[in-house]
């Protein structure tokens, strides 16, 4: 058990900080508001976890993209954010292009020690 609290403490570094700007919705999901500083277009967002790497704190979210399936079901896609302090404000910021391959390929990684393969276990 006291592995599971590191893991988690580890994993989710900033979740007090999600849970104070995040709204439960009907289904039990942290939805949080993201504002376009340049447009003001304001995007809901699903919280689905949060991690560290390199010293950086992330959140990968949950959107919308606009576009629907075979079914007329909405496809969802995810996006990672980092955390960032500006005077004392912490504030989410989209990754910058060199960055961004190796984050995303840091959480794939991430997803698939905590959750394995989801063929393996469908199997048995």
């Amino acid at each position: 058990m006291a592995d599971d609290n590191n893991l988690n403490q580890e994993i989710g570094p900033r979740d007090e900080l999600i849970d104070a700007i995040a709204q439960l919705d009907d289904e039990g999901d942290r939805v949080i508001e993201l504002k376009d500083e340049e447009t003001g277009e304001i995007t809901k967002a699903v919280v689905e976890s949060t991690f560290l790497f390199n010293g950086n704190s992330y959140v990968v979210l949950i959107i919308g993209s606009g576009e629907k399936d075979e079914n007329g079901d909405e496809i969802q896609e995810y996006v990672i954010m980092r955390f960032v302090d500006k005077g004392g404000d912490v504030l989410l910021e989209n990754l910058v292009d060199k960055e961004e391959d190796v984050i995303y390929d840091y959480y794939d990684k991430l997803c698939d020690e905590l959750y394995g393969d989801d063929e393996e276990s469908e199997d048995e």
